[in-house]
């Protein structure tokens, strides 16, 4: 879900209810749940702080209509807060940052393994490599271009182009390893050479400098 579809999301639920109070409440709270599953994680610090102000809430007032209204006013505050956050553009970044460091890290343990010797490290890495060339793709077409969905890759980087994300010439040097990225995840590993792990890297790597480093 981009940015767009968060905050409109956010003012679906935002948006006055004619339903019961207990109703719009349940609604609103899976609602926000949600989002903030989404954009902080299952396991985040807000989703925690959000739930123990409602615990606390329900421990501390008394009457159904008094505790559902001051948690609605919680959970409203929690989806403003979020929705603040995505119009600076914190949410976008902090995704961009972490897909960064995730890819990275393929990237090192790639490189790790060309520095061993054998077949089998460079087919380790070349594996890794291929995997990291096209979540990096995919994931620039998501958050840069709108593309939803899984299409095959030679159309996402044909996206990319028209949406002059990627240009000459390093969309022709992307398609160019579509090849390798096929050999790769089809074991073909005849088909290709250590030189060719390390120019796919370097090349994911200039990739992720410019669109998911940390500004």
């Amino acid at each position: 879900m981009d940015s767009a579809a968060i905050i409109k999301r956010i003012d679906e639920l935002l948006a006055p209810k004619k339903d019961h109070l207990s109703i719009a409440y349940s609604e609103l709270l899976q609602g926000t749940t949600s989002i903030m599953t989404l954009v902080y994680g299952s396991n985040s610090f807000q989703l925690k702080a959000l739930q123990s102000t409602l615990d606390s809430l329900r421990l501390h007032l008394h009457g159904i209509e008094t505790v559902l209204g001051q948690q609605s006013s919680a959970v409203r505050g929690a989806l403003q807060n979020i929705r603040s956050e995505v119009e600076a553009g914190l949410i976008v970044n902090l995704t961009q940052q972490i897909t960064g460091d995730v890819l990275t890290d393929f990237i090192a343990l790639a490189r790790t393994a060309l520095d061993q010797n054998g077949d089998g490290p460079k087919n380790v890495a070349a594996v890794l490599a291929a995997a990291a060339f096209e979540d990096t793709i995919r994931r620039m077409g998501e958050s840069l271009a709108g593309i939803t969905g899984r299409p095959d890759l030679q159309d996402v980087l044909i996206k990319l182009k028209v949406a002059r994300i990627i240009q000459p010439p390093q969309i022709g040097i992307a398609q160019s390893y579509l090849k390798f990225r096929n050999d790769a995840l089809h074991a073909d590993w005849n088909k290709i050479e250590r030189t060719s792990v390390h120019s796919v890297l370097a090349f994911v790597e200039q990739l992720l400098l410019k669109h998911f480093s940390q500004p």
